[in-house]
């Protein structure tokens, strides 16, 4: 990502503001809320796709199967309301991406005994959980900027591929904050690496030797389903085959290095915005791609698979095709 040189000025003020929201949370100026149970904070110090998703879904796994009532709170990107939103309480899926948000409904679909809950005001939906719910933990989904939740554990997570030690802080690049803010974190964990000898040299900065919890994690797709339902198939399926590509996240070479992988030959991406409301406009534009080009596959993302459930009838409809979504894990 390109810095934006006109907006360099602003740095400075931007930079200043942070250092004083922070020092202010520092001193106990403006205080962290203690909710009562234990939170642990999934989030990073740059705007973007890190792979966070996964990384939550992770945690709140490992959780639940230590016996916890685990919670998930999100703020919920993108989603068309505001307030409290309960997309899952942990037995039932109860909003849609609209109202949810695509990558909460996402988790609440992976994860059906977790409780899945989006809030502005995260203070707000934690209590909201807790106290309906009765979850005896919180995993904060990018929260590591929202201080106002006391938490018991920081991890942060660093995009291999856009580092934040080679950019601007905003609004002229995409770092949310000064790099001396790992300070606060309890773990590191480097994303989107090869392997782990390239993960630990992008953590040899000085700023981050004091802590300890260092990991490194990539991305595999593990298979692919049918858009619409149906079990998880093997990616080999699509060795050799041809597809149209739609997808609308942050950072999409990823998935489109994953699809060159699995010995996809792609004939047309269609690349939308990050959270992009898909319309009926652009699912005709897909599938007459489709139609035009004999492609064998219509693909995209887990979290584009939320946001694309509305348009069953005119897809199944208007195209002789599979519709797949790919799945991944994260690995360390």
């Amino acid at each position: 990502m390109k810095p934006s040189w006109f907006l360099l000025p602003l740095v400075p003020l931007y930079g200043f503001a942070m250092v004083i929201r922070n020092w202010f949370f520092d001193v106990g100026i403006f205080r962290s809320v203690d909710v009562g149970v234990p939170v642990i904070s999934v989030g990073n110090i740059t705007t973007g796709g890190t792979g966070k998703t996964p990384i939550v879904k992770n945690v709140a796994s490992i959780l639940y199967e230590s016996g916890k009532n685990v919670a998930i709170i999100s703020r919920g990107y993108g989603r068309r309301s505001t307030g409290t939103v309960i997309v899952s309480d942990g037995k039932n899926i109860m909003a849609d991406a609209d109202s949810g948000g695509d990558e909460p409904l996402l988790l609440a679909e992976q994860l059906r005994n977790v409780i899945v809950i989006v809030d502005e005001d995260r203070v707000r939906g934690a209590k909201k959980a807790i106290e309906e719910f009765g979850a005896t933990v919180i995993v904060l989904d990018d929260g590591f900027q929202h201080r106002r939740i006391k938490r018991t554990k920081n991890i942060v997570l660093i995009d291999f591929q856009h580092s934040p030690f080679e950019t601007f802080l905003l609004p002229a690049g995409y770092r949310r904050e000064l790099i001396s803010s790992f300070n606060r974190a309890n773990a590191v964990v480097v994303t989107k690496a090869k392997g782990v000898n390239e993960a630990l040299a992008e953590l040899q900065h000085t700023t981050l030797d004091l802590i300890v919890n260092k990991f490194s994690s990539s991305f595999q797709p593990t298979g692919i389903r049918h858009l619409f339902g149906g079990v998880k198939q093997s990616l080999e399926m699509l060795q050799g085959h041809s597809a149209i590509v739609l997808c609308g996240i942050a950072r999409p070479e990823s998935f489109q290095q994953s699809l060159e992988q699995c010995g996809v030959r792609v004939k047309k991406y269609f690349n939308f915005p990050d959270h992009h409301k898909f319309n009926r406009n652009d699912v005709e534009k897909v599938v007459d791609s489709f139609n035009t080009s004999n492609a064998d596959f219509i693909i995209t993302t887990e979290k584009d698979a939320v946001r694309l459930k509305d348009f069953e009838e005119d897809i199944e409809t208007n195209s002789d095709c599979n519709v797949n979504n790919g799945g991944c894990n994260a690995s360390e």
